[in-house]
């Protein structure tokens, strides 16, 4: 039983819908008369880091505003009772339903392929997509939905909670091995979307019944069907894209788009694999059926492989290693000729500087600043440990810049960001008022900022750096060019 809704700022009018997890209601925003969809989740949120994951990936999807195939976030939080809800843009027309035609399916997914694109660089996974999650908005364009709640779907939490929370038909198989999800996992449940929508009814799935997990194991090595009147280089990328190997599948949703809009582009005709870069999948899989969860580290190195071919993301933000010199030096900034010590660079992997750097400060905490600008995509957090993060030209559109740097607590026998966030000399260096102190240029304008404690990356941990960031964003705002030290 769903508890009554009660919302200052919003009138409840109705009930929309209901799920296993979720009720949705249509109701107004009083202030400015429009009406909207609030979903509130079934799913009580008390423990304090729970919150802090949920509203964080809520913020990050909330940087997907304007997307034009994502239904907009206008607020989130928790209720008094812990349940998290989101309140989103009403899409009247409800959800996509199968059989549809060919072409409507391919562009379809080519759309929704790209705003996975958009997610996965801003370091957002969805993990549940499906067609009930793909609504028309008022005009018929079709929106992928509930981005934010996927936070609450934790591989590290119970088992069996986790794979309640799942929609079978459309979860990766290796969400059934308790695996922690990667944008891989995201470009399965699409294929499948697309195969269902074709179909009528999802891959290798029975219509009349909920099979059983040991089924669902087996149903995922079994072929994957051809459809009737359906070109078979459209059932070959939705192979690819449903490969039970994870390594075998696209390696981004940028391919699989690619893919998609080379079908449109050639029309479709009776052969054009020799366009595609999509190749049959062999259906034969081995060695993808343990249900053992790994430990987090074992996970995570595990993880390391398959984000690191994820990241080549086709026609998105320019990646820079940290000697960019784009730009030009800011009057009032530290000199980029302040010597640097080689331990210091070891250590840091990037040249750093305590000339007017407020974290320096920090007692005890070998806290630095960087000596030029350094900035960041969105980051990928997988149980504590930054899976995926990019360091991107700050010249350019970025989430996050780096405003203090310093070396791991040695009373700290683990670096992950939720044992980071509670220890005390990171608090002092991660704090608003180390951020506020650090703010340059045309940044000191902007009151309300978000940070976050960025542990070690993939690149630190490969050279055997055990150091942490503090990454601060301006609050429904973007900088231009750098917030915290000069470019050059």
């Amino acid at each position: 039983m769903f508890a009554e809704l009660s919302l200052p700022g919003y009138e409840v009018i109705d009930v929309l819908g209901r799920g296993g997890f979720a009720v949705v209601h249509r109701a107004r925003q009083t202030t400015i008369d429009r009406e909207v969809a609030i979903k509130v989740d079934g799913r009580v949120v008390l423990d304090e880091r729970d919150q802090r994951r949920f509203l964080r990936e809520v913020r990050a999807a909330g940087r997907l505003s304007g997307h034009p195939h994502v239904v907009e976030i206008y607020d989130a939080g928790v209720l008094p009772d812990g349940r998290p809800y989101l309140v989103m843009e009403l899409c009247p027309n409800g959800s996509l339903r199968g059989p549809m035609p060919v072409a409507d399916v391919v562009r379809t997914g080519a759309q929704i392929a790209d705003a996975l694109v958009a997610a996965h660089d801003l370091g957002v996974l969805h993990r549940d997509i499906k067609p009930g999650n793909i609504l028309r908005k008022r005009y018929g364009t079709p929106a992928l939905a509930d981005f934010g709640l996927a936070a609450l779907v934790d591989p590290g939490r119970d088992s069996s909670v986790t794979l309640a929370a799942l929609t079978p038909a459309y979860a990766p198989p290796e969400a059934f091995r308790h695996e922690a999800p990667t944008p891989r996992s995201d470009v399965y449940s699409l294929a499948a979307t697309l195969y269902a929508l074709l179909s009528g009814r999802p891959p290798r799935f029975p219509g009349d019944r909920q099979p059983s997990l040991p089924e669902i194991v087996r149903y995922h090595d079994e072929p994957i069907p051809d459809l009737p009147g359906v070109p078979p280089e459209v059932t070959a990328v939705l192979r690819r894209g449903m490969a039970s190997d994870p390594a075998q599948r696209h390696p981004d949703a940028a391919a699989l788009r690619a893919d998609l809009n080379r079908l449109m582009d050639l029309g479709m005709p009776a052969s054009v694999s020799a366009n595609l870069t999509t190749m049959p999948v062999p259906q034969v899989h081995s060695g993808q059926s343990t249900t053992q969860k790994p430990a987090r580290s074992k996970l995570i190195a595990a993880l390391a492989i398959g984000v690191a071919a994820v990241l080549v993301l086709a026609g998105v933000w320019i990646l820079v290693n940290h000697d960019n010199t784009a730009g030009t030096p800011v009057a009032g900034g530290p000199s980029p000729n302040i010597a640097q010590t080689p331990d210091a660079t070891t250590t840091y992997g990037v040249q750093t500087t305590t000339d007017g750097c407020p974290a320096a400060s920090v007692a005890g905490a070998h806290a630095r600043c960087t000596q030029r600008a350094e900035c960041w995509s969105g980051m990928v957090v997988i149980q504590g440990e930054v899976t995926s993060i990019r360091r991107i030209d700050c010249s350019t559109e970025h989430v996050y810049e780096t405003f203090a740097i310093a070396e791991v607590p040695a009373t700290l026998a683990e670096d992950y960001m939720d044992v980071l966030e509670a220890d005390s000399s990171v608090k002092a260096v991660c704090s608003q008022k180390t951020l506020m102190a650090s703010r340059f240029g045309d940044a000191v304008q902007y009151k309300d900022w978000t940070l976050e404690v960025l542990p070690p990356t993939p690149d630190d941990r490969t050279a055997g750096r055990r150091i942490y960031r503090c990454l601060g964003t301006p609050t429904g705002h973007t900088v231009s060019g750098s917030a915290f030290r000069p470019r050059k």
